[in-house]
């Protein structure tokens, strides 16, 4: 089984950036949002908020991570590689603290949705994915790093985080925000649209046709303005970097 999972993993780390948002798309057009939530309208609130919540908590776990250590875990040529094993910052608390992040922000994704067949079948789905992809990376994290890796997975938990180790893991570090920013841009934008666009999806299912919810408003239109700024502001860095040289 792991080592079909490993060969799974393998193919979904070469085309994630196209099947990830593709499946998420597809489940949501092929229920139609939850009403209700147990029958009751304040539990469905209280799952929309816990579900933002979720979400909120994965970008911040990634701003952290990226905050104290400058992963480069993208691979090459869209195959997993990595140069160096990152044992510091969020990765002496679990050894995949990006994923969990991830999964924090599309379980969020799934819960805002609410309708049981997308919250069962795709948090199933995309930790049966994953844990492929983590098993993939393992596979090659190993024969790439051997015992120096072993001795990193026998003290470090594959993905739920041992706070204990927060203050050993993070010591002598410098915690950098404006790259954290810099570099998850993206991952915040697309979060916030996400967010913002299930809430105006669940609110049209409901009957309220096409008016977008007012938190929905915000939601997009802060997310926009927020892309714009950091596009501005990359391009002012790249001005002042060149007019330096």
């Amino acid at each position: 089984m792991k080592t079909t999972m490993i060969k799974i993993g393998g193919f979904i780390f070469r085309w994630r950036d196209y099947l990830f948002p593709l499946t998420m798309l597809l489940l949501f057009i092929a229920v139609s949002p939850a009403q209700t939530f147990f029958g009751s309208t304040t539990l469905e609130h209280f799952v929309d908020i816990t579900a933002l919540l979720l979400i909120l908590s994965g970008v911040l776990i990634r701003l952290v991570v990226i905050g104290y250590v400058l992963v480069r875990r993208n691979g090459i040529a869209k195959v997993v590689h990595a140069d160096e094993l990152y044992t510091k910052g969020m990765f002496g608390l679990c050894r995949n603290p990006l994923y969990l992040g991830n999964l924090a922000i599309y379980i969020g994704a799934f819960l805002l949705h609410g309708a049981w067949p997308v919250v069962i079948g795709g948090i199933a789905l995309f930790l049966f994915v994953y844990y492929s992809i983590i098993f993939s990376e393992e596979n090659y994290l190993q024969g790439r790093f051997g015992e120096e890796y072993t001795a990193y997975c026998n003290k470090t938990p594959r993905l739920l985080p041992r706070l204990a180790n927060w203050r050993n893991s993070t010591a002598d570090m410098e915690f950098l925000w404006k790259r954290a920013l810099l570099i998850e841009d993206n991952v915040i934008a697309q979060s916030v649209f996400i967010a913002g666009l299930a809430l105006w999806y669940e609110a049209a299912a409901h009957g309220a046709g096409y008016a977008m919810p007012i938190f929905s408003i915000i939601m997009l239109g802060g997310g926009t303005l927020f892309v714009l700024s950091m596009r501005l502001y990359k391009r002012a860095l790249k001005s002042r970097a060149k007019h330096t040289n």
